[in-house]
């Protein structure tokens, strides 16, 4: 009987252990899924603040072996993240760094925002440091008028007219003036002590608390521009291109000028040019056909392409083009004039015209020039003339312009004027029948082969030198 009982209570011990085991089972299961659920729904939290704290740990590595410029780096972006911008020690070693390093603008932010996180007596000395710096420092702020919107990243001289007397203003100054040399006007605002500035040649003024607004060209803006050029020079070359040419004349044109974010410019110009030249010679001037009393007009028209870029104070403006236009007192042919070539197949020589002659002709060829924009394109936020001088030259085919002296075969001379007894020798009159004098008139015809010689274009050199102003439209 007690071996029954003994038997029954070792089964009801056996069952309770086996459904302890298996609720201690269940249990494991639950904990363990729990914990499954929770490390699936809290990675994006842990690494964002892993992100931050992992920049504030690398700021903290590089300020404690002094690579300042770096821990800013990481500093700026432990404050980018919204928990780390509420690190009330990563806005004050962003004020420590950056005025350790000059970069009065950084220190200025870090001051307007970190006192939004400081309170008590360090939001109070935040508030005080920036106070006084906004006594003493002012802000430029470049804005784009237009266009792509881009500020240009070209370099740009900054100089103080002011005197600087204070050690602080004097750094913060000569860090600004790097700056303004590496970055120009793409960083859009600098903070700059109080006083008169020239950026570029430009003047302007900054006053501490205020801001200095100056408009700026963007990237690929195009504008119309307009060219205003006198010039005057002469002519080399040949020797029946005569002692000097194209002695003065003006030159209007117009075209599109389109500045890029680099500073620099692309400019077309198309437009008249209208002369007044008169042909130097030896002698009488005199035309075969008018009498050369001067100076006379010489109009044409000439395509120019140029690109502008900044050397030092100035802009400097290389170009090419072409020009066509009309010399009335082109050519230049000294002595004798035969009506055929001493190689002509036809035999002999059939007339001579003897004298200094003066023909018109139509010139044509490249122009290639340097020019140098002497003053910059925006003062006190408007454009203004820009004044440039600068050298043309290049290469001229002229083509003479004989008249009907081949069409009629006749040319009425003056007697007085162009006879030379002295090429006849002892022989007058009648006795000098080869001559052009006979009667005062010449007539003969012009072979081919002679014609061909005296329409043969002639090459000579001309060389400008040039003034004027550019205006943009």
């Amino acid at each position: 009987m007690l071996s029954f009982h003994l038997l029954l209570h070792l089964l009801v011990a056996a069952k309770e252990r086996t459904v302890m085991a298996s609720i201690g089972r269940v249990t494991l299961l639950v904990v363990l899924g729990a914990l499954l659920v929770v490390g699936v729904g809290m990675p994006s939290k842990v690494s964002a603040q892993s992100g931050w704290q992992q920049h504030m740990f690398q700021a903290n590595s590089f300020y404690r072996n002094r690579l300042l410029p770096k821990a800013l780096e990481e500093l700026k972006m432990v404050v980018a993240d919204p928990a780390g911008a509420k690190q009330l020690k990563a806005w004050q070693l962003i004020i420590e760094i950056s005025t350790k390093l000059k970069d009065l603008d950084t220190l200025m932010w870090a001051l307007e925002r970190g006192r939004e996180v400081a309170k008590g007596p360090d939001k109070g000395q935040m508030q005080a440091q920036l106070y006084r710096l906004k006594r003493v420092y002012g802000q430029i702020v470049f804005e784009a008028t237009g266009g792509s919107g881009k500020l240009p990243t070209k370099g740009l001289k900054l100089k103080i007219v002011s005197e600087l007397s204070d050690p602080e203003s004097k750094a913060y100054y000569e860090k600004a003036r790097a700056l303004f040399a590496q970055l120009g006007y793409s960083r859009g605002s600098y903070y700059l002590p109080a006083g008169d500035y020239e950026l570029d040649g430009e003047e302007f003024k900054i006053k501490g608390g205020k801001d200095t607004i100056v408009e700026v060209a963007p990237t690929t803006n195009v504008t119309f521009a307009m060219d205003i050029v006198g010039m005057g020079g002469g002519r080399m070359g040949a020797e029946n291109s005569g002692g000097a040419g194209f002695l003065a004349g003006i030159r209007v044109g117009l075209g599109p000028h389109i500045q890029f974010a680099s500073g620099s410019s692309l400019l077309i110009s198309v437009g008249p040019i209208v002369g007044l030249g008169a042909q130097s010679t030896v002698d009488i001037q005199q035309d075969i056909y008018t009498a050369d009393s001067g100076a006379k007009v010489a109009i044409g028209g000439e395509l120019e392409v140029g690109f502008e870029f900044k050397v030092g104070p100035v802009d400097l403006s290389p170009r090419i083009g072409y020009v066509v236009q009309s010399l009335p007192t082109g050519l230049y042919y000294p002595g004798q004039v035969a009506s055929s070539s001493a190689s002509d197949s036809t035999g002999g020589i059939a007339g001579v015209l003897d004298g200094h002659f003066v023909v018109p002709a139509v010139a044509h060829g490249p122009r290639f020039g340097l020019h140098a924009l002497l003053t910059p394109a925006l003062v006190k936020k408007k454009r203004v003339p820009r004044v440039f001088v600068g050298l043309k030259g290049g290469p001229l085919w002229a083509t003479p312009d004989w008249g009907d002296l081949f069409d009629t075969g006749s040319v009425a001379l003056d007697a007085t004027e162009l006879r030379n007894p002295e090429s006849c020798g002892s022989q007058v009159g009648d006795d000098c029948p080869d001559r052009a004098y006979l009667n005062g008139s010449f007539s003969a015809g012009f072979s081919e082969e002679k014609r061909e010689e005296l329409n043969r274009p002639v090459i000579f050199g001309d060389v400008q030198i040039v003034a004027g102003v550019q205006l943009r439209l």
